[in-house]
């Protein structure tokens, strides 16, 4: 494969690979997450019983994906002027999954920890409010990284002069 193709080839499933990944962070904020903030402890049904909500194989896989896929789209796209606009989505792909392991796990755990009760309580319920409006800002730091990727894909494959 001629490196041109190899470069759009990489490029392309980088893009599609995070792109995926950041629709199902949206979608995940649209369905599960809203309705787990919505009204703590009583709103975490959603997590209860035999057919709760459970993406955890999603993203124990995708993401590790999508970073090899960053990582071989970086090499081979290197001496380009994509070069800038990869490392920057990277970056922001890197500093978004610290962030969300170090700060929004932590506090959705905690949030999860309290269990089911047919009750809501008002301070877990601002908790929770402060983690979905939190995951929201990261969550756009995400797209934006998704957009450079397809802004990336106009960008000539060919090395820089």
């Amino acid at each position: 494969m001629r490196m041109i193709q190899l470069r759009n080839v990489t490029l392309i499933a980088v893009a599609l690979s995070f792109s995926i990944q950041v629709g199902a962070q949206f979608f995940a904020l649209a369905i599960p997450a809203r309705a787990v903030s919505a009204a703590p402890p009583r709103s975490l049904a959603i997590l209860e019983g035999p057919y709760r909500y459970d993406s955890s194989a999603f993203w124990q896989t995708v993401p590790a994906i999508t970073a090899v896929m960053f990582l071989i789209a970086i090499v081979t796209n290197w001496r380009t002027e994509r070069r800038g606009l990869l490392l920057g989505a990277f970056i922001v792909f890197l500093l978004s999954g610290v962030g969300t392991m170090v700060f929004l796990e932590p506090i959705f755990a905690e949030i999860v920890a309290t269990g089911y009760s047919d009750v809501v309580d008002p301070a877990l319920q601002r908790r929770a409010a402060l983690w979905y409006r939190m995951d929201w800002g990261v969550r756009c730091f995400d797209a934006a990284a998704a957009v450079a990727l397809l802004v990336a894909l106009t960008r000539p494959a060919t090395d820089r002069a």
